[in-house]
């Protein structure tokens, strides 16, 4: 009789151990060695399964010092493949690492829980730690601006001159924007343009614009800046803005190259109308009529405080550059911050819903960074009873054997907004509590 128990035990437990999906995890680089210093890895890894995910995965954090990392921006592309002869569904999440010193990197194995159609429960699995050394490349960092030389596969160096008037007189304007696009590299390795001042023109810098660019599918192809300087005209002539170069080094061919773009020529009339806010020939007229120029002490101590704020400043240029770079920084930050925020994966979903019926993986990052956890099915029940329903029809006919044709998922798409205002509204409502802003001390124990 025991024996039955047993063998029917373990039956049980063999039929239970087959209903959980498989699941399989690759880690690769790419492109393949040798690795660049300033060129940019892609960290792929793919999260295969038998079943279908029900929640996306949250990525892992990964930190590399030495390394500039840009985390997978909320959508992951889909996966069909053949493995051992049996077919997996699966999502992969890409890391864009940035190696800014040569050493050797470590990057560790990454811990994921995924959320899976026909699981018992949630399923831990880690990816493979895999190394790497980046390398300088050998006598190209000399040329290389403040020491940061562009690594990529492709540079596209152009500019676009904007004129306030034609002709251009005294008191309008010229605009000379700068714009670099550079293939396989990110958007914060791309130096700043050095614009040359020339005189009669008084300059004043536009805002730069810093983003990545997309290979039209959701990924992270290169990256772009765009740089503009305004050019504000004070005197009539002619006049010439020089002709400017980007290097970077052609990670394919493994070679230094250059990208140019012409000098601009431009004429510059008078302008009877236009008058400086003060008359400055006849101040000129006035300082000439023989009188002696004397200077008080007041204006002596004027011109020692100037000459000492020069000297200052002369000084002070590798402290402002140092606060150039941390600026440049935050700005990667923040542009970091909202790649990774609800309100990106919000715009992302709504953009992919114009083109797919159902942007299943859209949704799973809204849903994880709208601080949700609740998975597809827990969402239906959310939602309204219609919403909920074409929902459920939608998963049924894209997950079902063999697939079949569903209908709109309008309903869903409208029900969405009500949701989101609601989650939100949910979050600042846990949102902790602030501190005493005069928090008294703790009386000491008399001994």
């Amino acid at each position: 009789m025991k024996s039955w128990l047993w063998l029917l035990c373990w039956l049980v437990s063999q039929v239970a151990l087959a209903a959980e999906p498989r699941v399989r995890v690759e880690t690769r680089l790419s492109p393949a060695a040798p690795y660049l210093l300033g060129s940019t890895l892609r960290l792929e890894i793919d999260l295969l399964t038998s079943s279908w995910f029900t929640q996306a995965p949250q990525p892992a954090e990964l930190q590399l010092p030495g390394a500039l990392i840009t985390p997978p921006n909320g959508q992951a592309d889909k996966l069909t493949v053949s493995r051992d002869g049996e077919s997996y569904f699966g999502l992969r999440l890409t890391y864009l690492i940035s190696p800014i010193q040569a050493q050797n990197f470590s990057i560790p194995a990454l811990d994921f829980s995924l959320q899976l159609g026909q699981a018992s429960g949630p399923l831990r699995v880690s990816s493979q730690a895999l190394s790497f050394n980046a390398q300088a490349p050998a006598g190209a960092m000399a040329e290389a601006p403040a020491g940061n030389l562009l690594v990529a596969q492709q540079v596209h160096f152009s500019q676009q001159i904007e004129r306030s008037a034609t002709p251009l007189k005294v008191g309008d304007s010229l605009t000379r924007r700068l714009l670099v696009e550079a293939d396989g590299a990110q958007a914060m390795l791309i130096a700043p343009a050095e614009f040359a001042e020339v005189s009669g023109l008084k300059t004043y810098p536009l805002p730069a614009e810093v983003k990545p660019l997309s290979d039209g599918r959701g990924a992270v192809s290169g990256g772009q800046r765009r740089d503009s300087l305004s050019y504000v005209i004070e005197h009539a002539g002619s006049y010439r803005l020089p002709a400017m170069q980007v290097r970077w080094w052609d990670a394919t061919a493994g070679q230094l190259r250059s990208a140019e773009v012409p000098a601009v020529d431009f004429e510059a009339q008078a302008n009877t109308a236009y008058r400086l806010p003060f008359d400055l020939q006849a101040d000129l007229q006035r300082l000439g009529r023989g009188q002696h120029l004397q200077l008080s002490r007041l204006s002596l101590l004027l011109i020692g405080s100037l000459l000492l704020l020069g000297l200052a400043g002369y000084l002070a240029r590798p402290w402002l550059s140092q606060q150039r770079r941390r600026l440049q920084n935050w700005r990667a930050r923040r542009q970091a911050t909202w790649l990774a925020s609800e309100a990106y994966a919000w715009r992302q979903l709504q953009r992919a819903w114009r083109h797919t019926a159902l942007p299943l993986a859209p949704l799973y990052a809204w849903l994880q960074r709208s601080g949700c956890n609740a998975n597809l099915r827990e969402l239906g029940q959310q939602l309204p009873a219609a919403a909920g329903q074409a929902l459920q029809q939608a998963l049924a006919a894209s997950y079902g054997a063999p697939p079949m044709q569903f209908a709109s998922t309008q309903q869903l798409r409208n029900s969405l907004p009500a949701l989101r205002r609601a989650l939100r509204k949910q979050a600042r409502a846990k949102a902790p509590a602030l501190r005493p802003l005069n928090p008294r001390p703790t009386p000491r124990p008399q001994a």
